[in-house]
């Protein structure tokens, strides 16, 4: 019995991950609704985001039963969950055609997201390898990279547009989605080294 409750079923184990995530999500959601994350000083802002990153992807690497999860959800599904950064591109235009993001940020935000979305949803054509999936991730990653750069060279710039990022809802795509994308990005990393040169095929 407790070698059981040690070792969860992988439904269980499912079940308690949604669970976090969806109150990850739901602290967001609340905190940017009632104007918590407004009187978080800026520049902690990219730390937070950094922080969603950070967090679920030491999850993974300490725990053997999170490793196994991922390997059974395979890359291939983790790779086409960014097809959601859609979401994201058309969040940033609406955004910054109201003024209320820096042009600056939107362009490599917003566009990024629209490259790193559509090419996810190429995956279910392209050559399943492990060079395709290597250039999708290290671009998907790639893109965050440069956004948060650009949004904290805003930020100390002083342009006050990027205190939007803290406002409903909009702070759901910095402060969760972008945390669970990039944990997933550098999980297919670690699914990547795993794998062969050779053994393409475990790639799906």
């Amino acid at each position: 019995m407790l070698r059981e409750e040690r070792n969860p079923p992988t439904d269980a184990l499912k079940r308690r991950i949604m669970t976090r995530f969806a109150l990850w999500g739901a602290g967001v959601a609340v905190a940017s609704a009632t104007g918590m994350l407004s009187k978080v000083p800026a520049r902690l802002m990219v730390p937070l985001i950094v922080g969603g990153i950070v967090a679920p992807t030491i999850a993974y690497a300490t725990s053997p039963r999170l490793k196994t999860l991922a390997r059974e959800v395979g890359i291939h599904n983790l790779s086409l969950f960014h097809t959601w950064r859609v979401v994201g591109t058309a969040a940033f235009l609406h955004y910054g055609s109201k003024d209320q993001l820096p042009p600056g940020f939107v362009r490599n935000a917003a566009w990024g997201d629209l490259i790193a979305s559509a090419f996810a949803a190429a995956l279910v054509v392209l050559p399943r390898n492990r060079a395709t999936y290597l250039a999708f991730h290290t671009f998907g990653f790639a893109d965050f990279v440069t956004a948060l750069a650009t949004g904290l060279t805003l930020t100390q710039r002083g342009d006050a547009r990027m205190r939007t990022i803290a406002t409903f809802p909009l702070a759901l795509i910095p402060l969760f989605g972008v945390g669970l994308s990039g944990a997933a990005h550098l999980i297919a990393f670690d699914l990547l080294r795993q794998s062969s040169a050779g053994a393409d095929s475990s790639c799906t």
